[in-house]
């Protein structure tokens, strides 16, 4: 910079030096007449014309004084903007034009919107041009704006690019670039990109081009871009303004360039220090000057004046935060405010001839204060850590451009706080020397620390009508509301309690994944008239964006509007997130955020909004009713992945509306496509069913259409309003078909048609949301909660009804299954006849068929575990009978399948759902209708060996079937073979599966019978046999083959001890226990053949019963009802041959009358009270239930005692000793008295005296001491007590009139010794027998061995006659 170039300030190679400078801007007038001129500079007369608004803020500058020190024009005059033309800039004026306002003021509504809300909306600029788009991301490039006009420049290492970037005339305005190269491009891509600017060079009514190369302080100006764009370089250079920057000191760079005074620019360095560049001299004549801005003065450019700024320091020791420009006072003076990050504004006066700093003060101290009264504390921070970053002017159109006395800013604050900071922007007032700050706005929704190394800086743009500020970030955007919250009691209420909301402001972040930043930015250019502001940035790697704040909405205050809600967050997300090049990223920022509440609830109002179509951001009418049910899809389910990803701890409940959500829209979805498919049909006859349906639903289902509005099309309009409740539409299907039924459509070729379609309906809603469900239950979260089928296994107790199997749809998906396969049974063999339906649509019923059994099944299977899991009483009855009609629904709705030659189809749904009995139902049937088809006459050979082939696959499956499902299998298997009564193919067919059989047969108490023979048969396990007999005789009911159960089981247990399969005590144990109940076996049969007389003569079973009834219940039981009736049951059984249990019988035995003629067993009557004793014993209730054996002991003696009349017996008088004795030893007690001392009984039972026996059995309470009556409630037990009271009132009476007491004693006495006397006897007679086998003995001791044998053997046989006899006696 040293070299002798330095000293000259410019060239001029375009223009002639010598001639008369310019006075003002008008004189150009007639250069411009000249056609000459005209044709150099390829300009109109009116090339440019004042446009409508000159807004300065950041790089534009004022036109022909017009605009306030604010950078606002004042308003005035509208003028249109100008256009691109790839030779030439200038536009063409033909007067204001309120279309070419408009056009250009509703831009923001052109291109792609990338976000909006209430509040503000961001669009993509779509005028960026090819040349710009190819090196979007490959280069680096920053840009610069001419608002004004609405041009744009961006800047590469070696060329320009000019455009128009607002809406020009014609569209194709918008895409004729000008590209400029660069004449000294640097070789180095690391150094920094030259720093360009638009100018107005009002002198040539052009737009104009200044370049600057940051290092290296080459300047190059073109007056007219349109000269700039000449490919030949030689006249490019020769046709622009050249020179070099003086004075720069070594390692300077310029970094930022700011339009000031006409024709001239402010620079500023990276050593902070500030410089005036002026393109003309004092007389107006191009050249380039350089003068460096300085607290004392000015200093000039040239050799002195670099040496005297390299030795200087009061110009550069600041580092400068921003430089904003004023409008003109005068034609050649303009203001410069700067600042720097410290807090020192200075206001610099500029013309061509000096520049003087006007004022300088410092407003740090004002700010930390303003930034403390907001809550941060910013006095206990280093001082390093406040910055001004920038600021802008506020428009004030009540100044005059004559008094500059007082300036208002808007600044923007960064306060580092450790790994954040915080920004403050502050209305700033600079007045008579002081400042003051009015209003501070906090921004709480960025606290991103700001680097120190970043290549852009934060700016603060401050559209008209200055309600919004902009704050741009390198990689974000802060929008705030400036305006204050109207002074309301609503407002007033809040702020007394401190919950007042803080002004609107929001953050737009670019996307992390990408290399998107700023390098550009500006206000909007709009209408005086508009109430938007909006600017205008540039962003690397993505190309130009539009950001609009919206006013606030008629009606709308700004307290509603200050809140950035949960909801707003969240849509901008779910509308514009899932865009794959949107530039913003919508996961969200730590500053802003929700409670769980309001994300919730935010969450399921969105979901309502796309649901009902009442989004803003949904069209609720598209010309595709697909398209539009495909948005709402994709709305919903961006809603879910937003809510995932951020990690949200959305409660389970929600997270089920929005997927039942998501599966109502899938199923809409796929009846619209069935619905739209058969619009196509031509045959009249063929109507649609659901517009009829929809027509049919009552009003209270869905939102009426009306007509006079234009809504014609029912099914588009419930489509758009009603999804949201489409389970009332799935039952109606089948509903909607009888209504049309019922209206008269009788012809089967229609009726099959509408079935058709309901079969479309049902299967489309159902099966796609069910399918939905499991398919994407993990993206809502639920992926840990078991489904199969779409069916949620368990988990229902928090979740309420689901809308896929309410009762409608659970009772018609059956009903319409059924119809729709009698309609193909009925018609399938006159198909295709004239109104009959079509055999193909018949064959695509019968297909549809399984899916809805299916359906049908998921439904019934999803309301059953619903209903388990309520906690009300009603729920769980509901869900018992649900439960079982379900497996009968089931069941019928497979098996059925088979009428419809679906074997296949139905065998796999019973796979499913593991129905055993119906899939062995299925397979039954299948062979069985093979079989039958083999058995047709006409076979060709090919259909023989498809049904041998069959029928063969049948086989493999009744295998796989073993191995696949076990026992489950096989039982259901085995069940049929035994209710098919094949029990021999049940026993013979268990090989290769015995151990199923075995287990099948083993696990059925009821098969016992059957158990047994396989057990010894098959797997010779004779204690399993012996076990089995053991519990079929339990369960026997049949008297005889009780007791050939109890004989078996005794032998299979001896034959498991010969086995060594059971211990010998065990043997013996379950011995005792089988002779016991052979005993007890016996005794019934003993009674049989005692009333047997009774019987003959009857003519049936019934008869019989009634004939021993009456014979047999006449004397004891009169007036004794309950006794009667039992009496009445256990006779029947007995005639019938059925086992009676231990207490019935002895009940039988105790109750009869004795005066049975011509018995065949006449002794039977001298023992039954002895064998009612002795059953007792053999119950072994004296261990197992004390209570129940002394009851049953105590009425049997009663019973026995009172069967004889002790009043007669008690008239001694005028009796021998010998006819008394006879009296006493023909009553039931001596008898029975006898029998027991001789057969031992009364060895292990003491005898009870009659006064013992009194009360027993008389009350409820005392019956309740037995397990037997223990559960049964006093009513019931009355009856009984009572008739038992009668016997021991009988009892009683003899007791008290027949001296019963000393009667007992007596005959016990006479008992025991008739069985001494009977002893006695006995054993006389065996001595005598004795001592002849002696003598006999003795005497045949000669004889040979065969005569003796004979004789033992004879001996023998009398001895076993004699004791069997002694046993009978």
């Amino acid at each position: 910079m040293f070299s002798p170039d330095a000293s000259i300030h410019g060239s001029v190679s375009a223009r002639n030096p010598r001639r008369r400078p310019r006075t003002n801007s008008d004189d150009s007038t007639a250069l411009r007449q000249n056609p000459k001129r005209r044709k150099r500079s390829l300009l109109a007369p009116d090339t440019f014309a004042a446009p409508s608004a000159q807004p300065f803020n950041d790089n534009a500058r004022p036109v022909n004084g017009t605009v306030k020190l604010n950078g606002h024009p004042v308003e005035g005059k509208k003028h249109r903007d100008a256009s691109v033309d790839t030779t030439s800039l200038a536009i063409r004026n033909r007067g204001a034009k309120r279309a070419d306002r408009d056009r250009r003021g509703s831009s923001t509504d052109e291109g792609v919107i990338l976000t909006k809300n209430d509040n503000y909306i961001v669009t993509q600029v779509p005028t960026v041009p090819d040349q710009l788009r190819d090196i979007l991301s490959t280069e680096r490039w920053h840009g610069n704006f001419f608002n004004a006009r609405g041009y744009a420049v961006t800047v590469t290492q070696t060329q320009a690019i000019v455009w128009r970037y607002s809406q020009g005339e014609t569209p194709t305005d918008l895409s004729k670039p000008l590209i400029v190269n660069l004449p000294y491009p640097t070789n180095n891509a690391r150094h920094p990109l030259p720093l360009a600017i638009l100018v107005y060079d009002s002198s040539a009514g052009e737009l104009g081009l200044l370049v600057i190369m940051p290092i290296s302080g080459k300047v190059i100006y073109w007056q007219s871009v349109s000269t700039a764009a000449n490919i030949d370089p030689v006249r490019q250079k020769q046709q622009g303004l050249q020179g070099t920057i003086t004075g720069m000191l070594t390692g300077e760079v310029v970094t930022n360039v700011t339009e000031a005074e006409v024709d001239g620019f402010v620079l500023t360095f990276s050593t902070g220090r500030i410089a005036h560049l002026a393109v003309r001299d004092t007389q107006g004549r191009p050249a380039l000057n350089t003068q460096y801005l300085r607290g004392q003065g000015t200093s000039g450019g040239g050799l002195f004046g670099g040496l005297k700024n390299v030795f200087s320091s009061a110009g550069w020791r600041r580092d400068v935060a921003a430089i904003r420009a004023l409008p003109s006072l005068t034609k050649a003076q303009r203001l410069a405010i700067t600042a720097t990050t410290k807090g020192v504004f200075q206001l610099w006066g500029l013309n061509r001839t000096a520049k003087t700093l006007v004022f300088e003060i410092d407003a740090k101290d004002e700010l930390l204060y303003s930034i403390n009264r907001t809550g941060a504390e910013a006095s206990g921070h280093d001082e390093d850590a406040f910055n001004i970053l920038d600021f802008t002017l506020f428009p004030d159109k009540g100044r005059k451009p004559s008094s500059p006395a007082v300036f208002r800013l808007l600044v923007l604050t960064s306060l580092a706080e450790g790994v954040s900071s915080s920004y403050s922007l502050h209305d700033l007032t600079i007045q008579d020397g002081s400042v003051s700050v009015a209003v501070v706005h906090p921004i709480s929704c960025y606290a991103t620390p700001y680097p120190s190394d970043v290549q852009w800086k934060p700016q603060v743009l401050l559209p008209e009508p200055s309600q919004t500020a902009f704050v741009v970030f390198d990689k974000s955007i802060v929008l705030m509301s400036l305006v204050e919250i109207e002074d309301t009691p609503s407002s007033q209420l809040q702020k007394e309690s401190h919950i007042l909301p803080d002004p609107f402001q929001d953050t737009l972040d670019f996307r992390r994944d990408k290399s998107y930043y700023v390098v550009g930015c500006c206000v909007e250019v709009t209408d005086g008239d508009s109430k938007k502001a909006s600017c205008t940035i540039l962003v690397h790697g993505f190309g130009m964006i539009r950001v609009a704040a919206l006013p606030i909405k008629e009606g709308q205050s700004t307290l509603e509007r200050s809140a950035i809600t949960a909801r707003m967050k969240i849509e901008q997300a779910v509308f514009f997130g899932h865009m794959p090049q949107n530039l913003l990223d919508f996961s969200g920022r730590a500053e802003i955020h929700f409670g769980e509440e309001d994300i919730e609830s935010a969450a399921l109002e969105i979901n309502d909004s796309i649901m009902r179509s009442t989004s803003d951001y949904i069209p609720a009418i598209t010309p595709s009713m697909d398209h539009q049910l495909t948005l709402r899809s994709t709305a919903l389910a961006e809603l879910i992945k937003y809510l995932v990803r951020n990690k949200y701890p959305l409660e389970r409940l929600t997270r089920w509306k929005l997927l039942w959500s998501a599966e109502k829209m899938a199923a809409a979805r796929a009846i619209w496509q069935d619905y739209n498919a058969s619009l196509g049909a031509k045959d009249p006859a063929k109507i649609s069913l659901l517009p009829e349906l929809l027509d049919l639903l009552h009003e209270n289902h869905k939102v009426e259409n009306q007509p006079d509005r234009g809504e014609t099309d029912i099914v588009r309009h419930y489509f758009i309003h009603d999804i949201w409740r489409i389970e009332l539409v799935v039952p109606w299907a089948q509903q909607a078909v009888e209504e049309l039924y019922s209206d008269g459509i009788q012809d089967p070729a229609r009726q099959a048609w509408l079935i058709s379609q309901a079969d479309d309906i049902q299967l489309s809603a159902l099966e796609t949301a069910f399918s939905f469900r499991e398919s994407n239950a993990a993206a809502y979260g639920l992926g840990d909660e078991p489904m199969e089928d779409g069916i949620l296994q368990v988990g229902y107790e928090q979740l309420p009804e689901i809308w896929t199997s309410i009762p409608e749809i659970v009772t018609k998906t059956k009903v319409l299954a059924d119809l729709s396969r009698e309609m193909i049974i009925n018609h399938q063999d006159s198909a295709d006849e004239e109104g009959e339906p079509e055999l193909s649509l018949l064959i695509k019923m019968a297909k549809d068929n399984p899916r809805l059994v299916q359906i049908c099944c998921q439904a019934y299977d999803e309301r059953c575990r619903w209903l388990k899991s309520r906690s009300d009483p009603q729920s769980k009855t509901d869900a018992k009978a649900l439960d079982r009609a379900f497996s009968e629904v089931r069941k019928s709705l497979i098996v059925k399948l088979t009428d419809l030659e679906l074997p296949d189809e139905a065998m796999k749904i019973a796979e499913r759902y593991r129905d055993m009995q119906a899939l062995v139902d299925v397979l039954a049937q299948s062979s069985w209708n093979t079989v039958q088809r083999l058995e047709q006459l006409g076979l060709s050979e090919s259909e023989g060996e498809e049904l041998n082939s069959r029928l063969k696959s049948n086989r493999g499956r009744t295998r796989e079937y073993f191995t696949r499902f076990g026992n489950s299998w096989a039982d259901a298997l085995y069940s049929k073979y035994v209710t098919q009564g094949k029990l021999t193919d049940l026993l013979s067919n268990g090989e290769g599966f015995q151990g199923h059989l075995t287990h099948y047969l083993r696990s059925k108490p009821t098969y016992a019978k059957l158990n047994w023979i396989n057990e010894v048969t098959a797997e010779r396990n004779y204690a399993a046999a012996a076990d089995s007999l053991n519990a079929a005789q339990k369960q026997e009911t049949r008297l005889w083959s009780k007791k050939i159960e109890l004989c078996i089981g005794k032998l299979a247990l001896l034959a498991a001890k010969e086995k060594e399969q059971v211990q010998s005590e065990t043997v013996k144990g379950m011995i005792r226990k089988a002779d016991r109940r052979v005993a007890i076996i016996e005794v019934q049969e003993k009674l049989y053949r005692y009333i047997r007389p009774v019987l003959r003569g009857a003519i049936d079973e019934m008869a019989e019963a009634d004939l021993a009834i009456e014979q047999l219940c006449r004397r004891f039981l009169k007036g004794k009802p309950t006794l009667r009736k039992v009496m009445e049951q256990t006779l029947r059984k007995l005639v019938a041959r059925q086992v009676l249990d231990a207490e019935e019988l002895i009940d039988t035995l105790t109750l009869i009358d004795e005066d049975v003629q011509h018995s065949d067993d006449e002794e039977f009557a001298d023992q039954r009270f002895f064998l009612a004793l002795k059953i007792l014993r053999l119950t072994g209730f004296d261990k197992t239930d004390p209570g129940r054996k002394e009851l049953h002991e105590k009425i049997i003696w009663r019973r026995c005692i009172i069967q004889d009349d002790w009043k007669l017996i008690n008239r001694t008088e005028m009796k021998p000793d010998t006819e008394v004795a006879v009296e006493a030893g023909a009553t039931a007690l001596f008898r029975t008295l006898r029998a027991g001392y001789k057969d031992g009984l009364f060895d292990q039972l003491d005898l009870v005296p009659p006064t013992a026996l009194l009360t027993a059995g008389t009350t409820p309470s005392f019956l309740r001491t037995s397990t037997r009556y223990a559960n049964m409630s006093d009513s019931a037990l009355r009856p009984l007590a009572h008739d038992l009271e009668m016997e021991d009132q009988a009892l009683e009476n003899f007791l008290n009139k027949a001296r019963l007491e000393m009667w007992w004693k007596g005959v016990v006495e006479a008992a025991k010794a008739s069985v001494r006397a009977d002893a006695d006897r006995e054993g006389s007679e065996w001595l005598k027998l004795e001592e002849g086998k002696r003598a006999v003995a003795e005497s045949m001791g000669a004889r040979d061995g065969q005569t003796t044998n004979g004789a033992r053997s004879g001996i023998e046989a009398v001895e076993k006659d004699w004791q069997g006899d002694v046993a009978m006696m």
